[in-house]
């Protein structure tokens, strides 16, 4: 894999942008689960799904 990103130039670029983002979603989901307050999840739980 290091010889294929020597060869290829700029591409460094969307390698380290793909992390960020990577890095940037998760740290987002981890944020949104610790704020959900209990009525919120207790909300959740109580909706009515499809099991067909």
């Amino acid at each position: 894999m290091k010889q294929f990103l020597a060869n290829a130039e700029g591409v460094e670029g969307y390698l380290i942008f793909s992390m960020m983002v990577f890095f940037l979603f998760f740290i987002g989901l981890l944020w949104w689960v610790f704020r959900a307050n209990q009525s919120y999840i207790n909300k959740m739980k109580k909706l009515p799904f499809d099991n067909n």
